[in-house]
């Protein structure tokens, strides 16, 4: 019962989270700015409230008062994303990213939680990412600044992925983190093409990179995830090679050369990859060897067999010009690897694996007879087999042409959650004839729930969908709490992830108001709460725990009072701005992107910012002063040559003097270049709106008010 203690907690914390969400969304439109800032703001101090609470009366369950402290860090940088919504500034900016990264870090560095790590981790990334590339204008660049800006990615990991292996700073999910990254990052440098020549001279320095990974954890201990990570990383990279060099010389060899190229090159990733996996992990060894090893092979078995299903399928079909070719290999590969049962182990998996790749295609549209042969070679497999990624893909091949058989041969499309609702009690029943078999028993669950799950939103019946929600619910939720009392684990998460999947997307497609949704998730995590809360109080080390000491608790207090002086400074400087500077109408020309935290917006730009400043750099700021014509529309005046201080200026009541950055593209850039608008609505903004709005300060800063 302990086991569904942390899932009932979390369960109740999404669901009253969801609650909130859905009461701003319904009436989000009626709130002032400042109600909208103050609610904001107020979430977080909830959250840091809540941690505190939680942390002192529910002390027996520590990860409580973590997670809440987390969703503050989190509601930080909404009430941040939320300012600049409100006042039309700093859209995916790098500026947005970096103010939440400074607490964040504070936090993780205090409380050294490594939750609040990985956000760092990746709101260091989205700082670096925008401040390279803007969403609001362009930069041009040459090859060798933008091949510049990626290999720095790849070496900021580089330096994260040793000090992980620092006292200081062993946070392993950051270490694998970016030891991925580290391989993402040279292998898409490594393509010729990309920014040439320089992307081309990458393979030397990611081939180097892997070689020394592999002597280093070679002879390394404990080092399995990092070893899994290299594998995969290296196995990619192979594929795309296997894609990209032939095609590269396609003129002198041609298709055909180009597919068997790539027919060989996959066979042998196979087999070099199973060859390095063996000699990296020696047999004899421990059980973790073992299953690494496993691992390790699955891993470059997969990959090289889908590279290998469509190198050799199109060489056969170029050779034969029948579709039929690609079948014929096919099911000679798993013939082969289910006759012949003296063949290695991991040969025949790999050969079975390839088998099912390779014709899947042709076992669902050519023919039923086809259909009909690979149903029944998927049965035999199924039964026959019992490695659990090949029974697992022969499973899947075995509903796929069963569904094929169904939907083609008896045209029963008309009938799909009919159809379904009976795959479901099917996998239901085999899971629990087969309970005894673990790996039977786990696809036949899995499926159980898949085929129920996508019942909830294929009807567009509302009684239907309801139905068949609560049916997915009461059943998940059932067999949560037994795999829960009976310490199945993988069964347990499992279903967690479908309890949850039913919550989030099938509440979300009912025809409630958003109020009502809001209302209804309320009262159901109150209920999950209180349950959990109940269950959990006979909990006999009931304030044995400590999740933050005191003084980390006057550290985080301190990160607190650094984040609302954030937002309080923000607030006051635009209201300010809104309140005392000079308001003036720009013409504009918009276009309809999307910010990642802050919802739509559409991206402007102004016809003061196209002017010609000459030759050489333009560092700094770029001040312009702004007349206003006949119709009160401000156009530019005077570009001033040299740096100034607009306070000082002699102004007429026509004239204001507005200060931007050169982005080196003969394009000023204002800070205003981005006006959020409600979901869905951008398009229709960027065809009616012609002017802008704008307020102006006397140092020449600017807000966006509004367009029109």
């Amino acid at each position: 019962m302990q086991r569904l203690i942390p899932v009932g907690y979390l369960g109740s914390i999404i669901l009253l989270l969801t609650s909130i969400i859905y009461f701003f969304a319904a009436n989000w439109s009626y709130f002032t700015r400042f109600e909208k800032l103050g609610l904001s703001v107020g979430i977080m101090l909830l959250f840091y409230f809540v941690s505190a609470i939680t942390t002192k009366f529910i002390s027996q369950q520590p990860f409580l008062g973590k997670w809440f402290l987390v969703a503050g860090a989190i509601c930080f940088g909404v009430s941040v994303g939320l300012i600049g919504q409100i006042y039309n500034s700093h859209a995916d900016s790098y500026m947005l990213f970096f103010v939440w990264l400074i607490p964040t870090v504070l936090l993780a560095l205090i409380t050294g939680y490594a939750p609040l790590w990985v956000v760092s981790y990746v709101l260091l990334h989205l700082t670096y990412w925008f401040y390279m590339n803007p969403s609001s204008y362009f930069i041009s660049r040459t090859n060798l600044e933008e091949w510049l800006i990626y290999l720095v990615v790849c070496l900021i990991n580089l330096a994260l992925f040793a000090f992980t292996f620092t006292n200081k700073f062993r946070i392993k999910i950051i270490r694998y983190f970016a030891y991925t990254a580290v391989h993402l990052a040279l292998i898409s440098l490594s393509f010729f093409e990309l920014f040439p020549p320089y992307s081309g001279w990458t393979n030397v320095l990611y081939i180097s990179f892997a070689f020394i990974s592999f002597v280093i954890l070679k002879k390394s201990k404990g080092q399995q995830g990092l070893t899994i990570i290299l594998f995969t990383m290296a196995s990619l990279y192979i594929c795309a090679k296997i894609i990209e060099i032939p095609f590269l010389f396609d003129h002198y060899l041609g298709f055909f050369a180009v597919q068997l190229s790539g027919t060989f090159a996959s066979l042998l990733l196979i087999l070099g990859g199973i060859f390095l996996a063996r000699k990296f992990t020696p047999s004899g060894g421990s059980k973790v060897n073992s299953t690494l090893k496993r691992i390790l092979i699955v891993i470059v078995t997969i990959i090289g067999s889908i590279m290998f299903a469509s190198s050799f399928g199109s060489l056969l079909f170029i050779l034969t010009e029948s579709e039929y070719a690609a079948v014929i290999v096919s099911l000679l590969f798993i013939l082969t690897g289910l006759l012949f049962k003296k063949l290695d182990n991991t040969a025949r998996h790999t050969i079975l694996i390839i088998g099912f790749f390779s014709g899947m295609f042709g076992a669902i549209f050519l023919s039923s007879f086809i259909t009909t042969l690979y149903l029944l070679i998927s049965l035999a497999v199924f039964i026959t087999i019992k490695d659990g990624v090949v029974r697992f893909i022969s499973y899947v091949a075995l509903l796929i042409t069963t569904l094929s058989f169904v939907f083609d041969d008896l045209q029963l499309g008309d009938h799909i959650e009919l159809v379904f609702l009976v795959f479901a009690v099917i996998n239901g029943v085999l899971a629990f004839l087969m309970k005894a078999q673990k790996d039977i028993f786990r696809i036949g669950l899995f499926f159980f729930y898949l085929f129920l799950y996508a019942l909830t939103f294929l009807n567009e019946e509302i009684v239907l969908e309801i139905i068949f929600a609560i049916l997915l619910f009461i059943v998940v939720t059932g067999l949560l709490i037994f795999f829960g009392k009976n310490e199945k684990l993988f069964e347990f998460r499992v279903s967690a992830v479908f309890w949850i999947l039913s919550l989030v997307t099938t509440y979300y497609d009912l025809v409630w108001s958003l109020l009502h949704k809001s209302l209804s998730f309320f009262i159901i995590g109150l209920i999950f709460f209180i349950i959990t809360w109940f269950l959990d109080k006979e909990n006999k080390t009931i304030g044995a725990n400590k999740t933050f000491t005191r003084i980390q608790w006057v550290f985080v207090g301190a990160v607190l009072v650094l984040q609302l002086s954030f937002v309080s400074f923000q607030m006051i400087t635009n209201e300010h701005l809104i309140n005392e500077g000079k308001t003036i109408t720009l013409k504009l020309a918009p276009v309809d992107p999307r910010s990642m935290i802050q919802g739509d917006y559409v991206r402007l730009q102004y016809e003061i910012g196209e002017v010609e400043l000459g030759e050489g750099r333009h560092e700094g700021r770029v001040f312009l002063l702004l007349k206003r014509n006949d119709e009160g529309i401000y156009s530019v005046s005077k570009v001033y040559k040299t740096q100034i201080d607009p306070t000082k200026e002699s102004l007429a009541e026509d004239e204001v003097i507005i200060a931007g950055k050169y982005n080196g593209y003969n394009q000023i850039i204002f800070g205003i270049e981005s006006y959020f608008v409600p979901e869905g609505t951008g398009l229709e903004v960027e065809r009616n709106a012609e002017f802008a709005k704008v307020a102006v300060s006397q140092k020449g800063d600017a807000l966006l008010l509004t367009i029109e």
